[in-house]
């Protein structure tokens, strides 16, 4: 339920922040009613709108819903490193 409501709580915001594709839509729906354009130009408009809107959010959430989890330490294979050296005793 968290996440439902998570999800649309971001539906909102991005709907609001996108709001452009909705004022086209309006747009388009006034011309209907004032022009006789057709319908069908104001729900493709608002669907393209929706479903773009949508997809975004669904993977924005997909995206913050992977753990994070951190890589597991390598062994040190590279016999130059600081590690891995063995100092040559010099006195003889």
């Amino acid at each position: 339920m968290k996440g439902l409501i998570s999800f649309l709580g971001s539906f909102a915001l991005n709907l609001l922040l996108n709001i452009w594709g909705g004022l086209i839509a309006a747009v388009l729906l006034v011309l209907h009613f004032k022009l006789g354009l057709p319908i069908w130009c104001f729900w493709t408009v608002l669907g393209c709108w929706l479903a773009g809107i949508c997809a975004r959010t669904l993977f924005l959430h997909w995206v913050a819903s992977q753990p994070d989890v951190p890589e597991k330490p390598k062994v040190n294979k590279n016999p130059y490193s600081q590690k891995g050296y063995e100092r040559i005793d010099s006195k003889r």
